[in-house]
Parts: C-alpha cells; sequence; structure tokens
C-alpha cells in the first residue's frame, strides 16, 4: 500500500458516498457505494481477503471518494459511475438489452408491433416481457394472421399485399374507425392475457388440415406456433390466483462469487428465469443491490418485487416498486425454490464456468507468449465494413479474460465519400484511444501489414500508449493465414491450435458486428431518396416532384418553367438541377 492510499484512508470521513480505485495508468477500475465510507473502504486494506478481492487491492494504486447524502444517493451516484466509466472490476449485466414486449399503439387505426423500449406513462397497450425473441415474433405472426390490425404507417393510399392475403385491415382500402378494431383488439387482449383455447383450437384445425393435405412445412411452422404460446402464455408450474407481474429474488453466495436468481411471474404464473453470477469483491447485499438497481434500469419493473432482506424500505426507496419479505405462504415457498436453484448453480454449475475460464486464461497465455507480452486479458479487435464507400462504418469489440464483453463494444460512423480502409483505421483508433479511457494489453486489426502501420503511427508514435498491436492477414482464400506484429514479425499460426480458433473467434465476432451494424445502417439508407439532401427541397416539394416525375432525369430534362410553375424558386431550380446532374453522373 503507498502512501498516498495511507494518507486518504486517514481522511475518510463517516458519512454515506462512493469511493472509486485507480490503477497506476489513472484509470478507474473499480466504484463502491457505503453507508459509511471510513469503515467500508478501510476494509479493503485490512485482514484478509478471497484471492478475487486481493487480486482487486493488489491492482489499486490512488483512489476518490465522494460523499452524498444518503446510502440511496449513494447506490444512484454508484450505477451512473459504473454506466460511464464501466470499470473492470465491477459487477457488469451479462446481458444489457431488456426483454422484448408486444404492444398495441395508441392510434385513430392501432397496430401491433414488436418492442425493446418499455414507456412507463405511455397510453400505448404492452404485453410481456417474453424472454424469447423468436417465440415473441411468433405470437405477433400469429395475431397479424387471426386477429389483423394495420400494417403500413403511415397509412397508405392505397391497398397493399398485406390487405390482399388478409394480414392487414385495410384502412387505405376502407373507410375504417376504432369501432371497427374493437373486437380485434378485445381477442388479441384476450389471447396475450393469457386465454389461448380460441386461438389454439384454430391453429390444431389448420395443422391438422396441412397434415392431411401432405403440407408438412406448413404444419411444422403451425405446430411452432403452438409451441411458442404454450411456452409463453400457458401458466407454468408455480402459479398463483393473481395476474399481478412479480419478480422473485433469491441468492446464494460462497467464499469467491455471489450467484443472483430471478423467477418472472406473468399471466399469474412463472415463465422465466434470470441468472447472473459475480465475483464476491464487495458485501454480498450490497452487490445485490448494485445488480439489481442495474437490471431495472434496463427492464420493466413488476408490481411487486418478492425478496428475503431486512431493508425492504431501501430497495422501495431505490427502486421504486413494492417490496415483499414473505415470512410464510406460497410466496415464502416460491423464494425458498429460487434460492435453492441459486445455491445448486453456484455449487455445482460454476465448476464448468470455472474450467472454462481456466482454460481461456491458459490459450491467453500461449498466445501472450507466442507475441512476446506478459499478458493479454483485455484485447481489442477493429473491423470496417462497406459496400463501394456507402454506409461506411467501423466497429470495436472487447474480450477480457477470454470472454466477450459487450459493455466495450463501440460502433463508428464514416464520414468520408472516398473510403480509404488505412484512413479509416487511423481515425478510429485516434477517436477511441484519445480519451481517458481504460486500455487494452492487446489491439487487432483486420488486414494487411499497411493497417499494422497505420495502427503503430496512431498508437505508440501520436498517442505515445504502450499496447501490443498485430495485425491478422488472410490468404486469398479470406482464412487468416499469419500473425503480423507491430515489430512487423511474422508468427505463422498452427491451424489446429488452441490460440488459432480463439483468434478466429474474434475475428467472425468483430465481422459478425461489423456486418450487422453496415446492414441497419444500409437498411436506413434504402428508404432515403436522392433529394433529401439538396438544399432548398423539404418534405413538401420533395413530396411535389415524386409525385410529377417518374424519374431523377425527367426532372433534370425538364424546362425550368415547369419546375417554377410548381412553386419552386427559380434559385432553387437552379440547385436542383445541378445537384442531380451529379448524382446521375456518380451513378453511371
Amino acid at each position: 500500500m503507498n502512501e498516498i492510499i495511507n494518507k486518504k484512508l486517514e481522511l475518510l470521513p463517516d458519512k454515506p458516498g462512493c469511493y472509486i480505485y485507480k490503477d497506476d495508468l489513472d484509470n478507474i477500475i473499480y466504484v463502491g457505494k457505503a453507508k459509511n465510507l471510513k469503515n467500508r473502504v478501510r476494509s479493503y486494506f485490512n485482514g484478509t481477503h478471497n484471492k478475487k478481492t486481493q487480486l482487486l487491492i493488489n491492482k489499486i494504486n490512488d483512489m476518490e471518494f465522494i460523499i452524498v447524502n444518503s446510502e440511496k444517493e449513494a447506490l444512484i451516484l454508484e450505477n451512473n459511475l459504473i454506466k460511464k466509466h464501466k470499470p473492470y472490476y465491477n459487477i457488469k449485466l451479462k446481458d444489457d438489452k431488456s426483454y422484448p414486449y408486444l404492444v398495441i399503439t395508441n392510434e385513430s387505426h392501432p397496430r401491433i408491433m414488436l418492442t425493446r423500449k418499455y414507456k412507463k406513462n405511455s397510453k400505448n397497450i404492452y404485453f410481456g416481457p417474453y424472454v424469447n425473441i423468436r417465440y415473441a415474433n411468433n405470437l405477433k405472426e400469429i395475431i397479424d394472421k387471426i386477429y389483423p390490425l394495420r400494417k403500413c404507417n403511415p397509412v397508405e393510399k392505397r391497398p397493399c399485399m398485406y390487405y390482399q392475403i388478409r394480414e392487414c385491415l385495410g384502412p387505405c382500402a376502407k373507410n375504417l374507425t376504432k369501432n371497427d378494431y374493437k373486437e380485434n383488439i378485445n381477442n388479441i387482449k384476450i389471447f396475450l392475457n393469457g386465454d389461448t383455447r380460441k386461438v389454439l383450437d384454430i391453429l390444431n384445425e389448420k395443422m391438422n388440415t396441412y397434415v392431411n393435405n401432405l403440407e408438412f412445412e406448413l404444419a411444422a411452422k403451425t405446430h411452432e406456433y403452438i409451441k411458442s404460446i404454450n411456452v409463453s402464455l400457458e401458466k407454468q408450474t408455480i402459479a398463483s390466483n393473481t395476474h399481478i407481474d412479480r419478480d422473485y429474488i433469491g441468492y446464494f453466495y460462497d467464499d469467491n462469487y455471489i450467484c443472483i436468481q430471478i423467477f418472472l411471474a406473468r399471466f399469474g404464473g412463472i415463465i422465466e428465469r434470470k441468472i447472473e453470477y459475480f465475483d464476491l469483491y464487495d458485501n454480498p447485499e450490497e452487490i445485490l443491490s448494485s445488480y439489481l438497481n442495474q437490471y431495472y434500469s434496463f427492464n420493466k419493473k413488476p408490481k411487486e418485487l418478492y425478496i428475503e432482506t431486512n431493508n425492504t424500505d431501501f430497495l422501495e426507496k431505490l427502486l421504486d416498486v413494492k417490496v415483499i419479505s414473505p415470512q410464510k405462504g406460497n410466496n415464502k415457498k416460491i423464494i425458498d425454490t429460487v434460492k435453492n436453484n441459486a445455491e445448486f448453480y453456484l455449487k455445482n454449475e460454476i465448476i464448468i464456468e470455472e474450467e472454462k475460464e481456466k482454460q481461456n486464461l491458459q490459450i491467453l497465455d500461449e498466445l501472450a507468449q507466442k507475441i512476446g507480452v506478459n499478458s493479454i486479458n483485455n484485447i481489442d479487435a477493429f473491423d470496417n465494413s462497406n459496400i463501394m464507400g456507402q454506409s461506411a462504418v467501423s466497429v470495436k469489440v472487447n474480450f477480457v479474460n477470454g470472454k466477450k464483453n459487450t459493455y466495450g463494444y463501440r460502433k463508428f460512423r464514416i464520414n468520408n465519400s472516398n473510403i480509404d480502409d488505412v484512413a479509416t483505421m487511423k481515425e478510429v483508433l485516434l477517436k477511441c484511444y484519445n480519451e481517458n479511457n481504460l486500455k487494452p494489453d492487446l489491439i487487432i486489426v483486420d488486414g494487411s501489414k499497411n493497417h499494422v502501420v497505420a495502427a503503430v503511427e496512431i498508437i505508440h508514435q501520436k498517442l505515445n500508449l504502450d499496447i501490443k498491436i498485430i495485425g491478422l492477414v488472410k490468404n486469398n482464400r479470406h482464412i487468416t493465414e499469419y500473425i503480423i506484429t507491430d515489430d512487423f514479425e511474422v508468427i505463422n499460426l498452427a491451424k489446429n491450435s488452441d490460440y488459432y480458433l480463439f483468434l478466429k473467434r474474434i475475428q467472425d465476432e468483430v465481422h459478425r458486428f461489423a456486418i450487422t451494424y453496415h446492414r441497419s445502417l444500409r437498411t436506413k439508407n434504402m428508404f432515403n431518396s436522392p433529394l433529401d439532401s439538396i438544399k432548398g427541397i423539404g418534405k413538401t416539394r420533395k413530396k411535389l416532384l415524386l409525385e410529377k416525375f417518374s424519374s431523377l432525369n425527367e426532372i433534370l430534362l425538364s424546362e425550368d418553367s415547369k419546375l417554377i410553375a410548381l412553386g419552386i424558386p427559380k434559385a432553387t431550380v437552379t440547385e436542383l438541377k445541378k445537384e442531380l446532374a451529379l448524382k446521375i453522373k456518380n451513378q453511371e
């Protein structure tokens, strides 16, 4: 323990607040909260600890503390600091996405939609959450076929394919009112609230018809629909006589880990469970409250939360939800079941997780020796994606201790019209590491020696960072052939080695992430018009031009007077034709 920490320990106040630990590079590696800063922080530096906590303590080179007025304020501040700095040693949700919901929109012509964004004060009607996205999509498809609502947004001027195949009520074809929707919406509510008999009868009848007609693909799809209903909507083994949304929370811990499990009760029964386990760096109840604060910032809160605790008042104020600690009855039995599951997981399944982690660390050690560094526990990998310079993107993925760390993933839009892969690499690396973020042990770039040279120029020369850089070089069959290091040493890879397969896993993941992001942008751009970026052409004039002309070329060749007659000023007409001429030329 250094002198700086010794002096700061003497200054710690007897007040609630947050403490921030930093390493020797001034990176924030851990954020915690305390009812009493003096007692809590000093406990780290006194007595013995488990191996994982000792690893954290060994990394601490400096610390800060922030005083607040209450424990609740401390926990909220802790949550905000963790979200901002994403410290290496803090608990992180394994999946930071919320569960999907089905929603009936509050519009004159309502729609049924799938969404992950639950808006608390919305007038829309929400159903869920559904823990399986595929089954949730199937539920929507079932509704579209049996109780169709509007599909298009905004309402089209003429009937589309969905109306023709009877998967849309067709406000474009008929003058529909809210009453016309009432029967279908009521049937949807009944179905999604758990009364599935009518829909199951329809589907079973369809499936039998398909089987009799030897239409086995349609029969299989209908069977999947039935399965989706049974998994997502039917009451499960632990049931109650109320349809109030409830979450049951239990946890168990040993010397090294804590396992937290949540049973989600919807439609009067348990529909799914959530499992998380974390290293035991802190008091178990502190970890629990920190986890719940993070979890419910991503997911819809239930009406009631059941948990065995003496801190019901504190959790109620923190989470803004009714917290109940049952002492007997059915809810107490459910809590005991959740706790038993957490204990079983920690005593049995955690062994498998530890073995996986051990194997990962061995692979990392092998790879570190190959490329000539001490350790590579924190790895960033980059990849670019574009098609002829359109919707160009770059992405970064992060692996910690050999496992994906989605908190470290980043997306970058590239605005240059003339896409240069090497220039893109420089731009992204500078943007990524110019801030005071936690730096990795290894940077992987996907490409040739030129990419490595570009990375060295930015990381080593411009930013003066001591981070190992390697490039993964592919052959003409697009298979990774060898490594090139920042010393420009070539390291051949044995295709059957564990570290080759590990590098391939990273390469596949960063490529997947880049392609997914690129496709999402490209899909958005598909709905853009070349008229969108022309000065003086807004929504009204764009609509007018699209109605009057069949192509960009027709607009370009038309008389100026014809365009002016539409209410477009002469100066705008000149600008319009100039821009269209360039766009048409670029397309040739």
